[in-house]
């Protein structure tokens, strides 16, 4: 059993379809009074990556989106990372290194 501060509240669908569901969500977990800090990304293992990338800078980790294609989680991270661009903690617009193979997960770490 994993004791890693990582949480799941996953939609799937098409991104023209969740997009909305999914910036109200992002919205709901980065508001200031609950976050001094976010990064959006995406991951096909989010317990490696947070271990491996995260636990030491961020507090937790949500899990938001579940999918098999690279293109749908892509395009999501891409729009979630400019709607947020003057907040997220992102330095480029998405697509920052290999993912592997599916499912891909696209996740927002916090700092409290």
């Amino acid at each position: 059993m994993c004791n890693l501060p990582i949480f799941d509240d996953v939609v799937t669908g098409r991104p023209s379809e969740v997009f909305a569901r999914l910036v109200r969500k992002l919205s709901a977990y980065t508001r200031r009074d609950r976050t001094r800090s976010f990064k959006v990304g995406i991951t096909n293992n989010p317990h490696s990556t947070f271990s491996g990338r995260y636990a030491r800078n961020y507090d937790d980790m949500i899990v938001l989106y579940k999918t098999s294609s690279i293109d749908s989680v892509s395009k999501l991270e891409a729009y979630l990372v400019e709607h947020n661009w003057e907040l997220a903690d992102n330095r480029i617009g998405g697509g920052g290194g290999r993912i592997g193979e599916p499912p891909y997960y696209l996740y927002v770490v916090r700092r409290s």
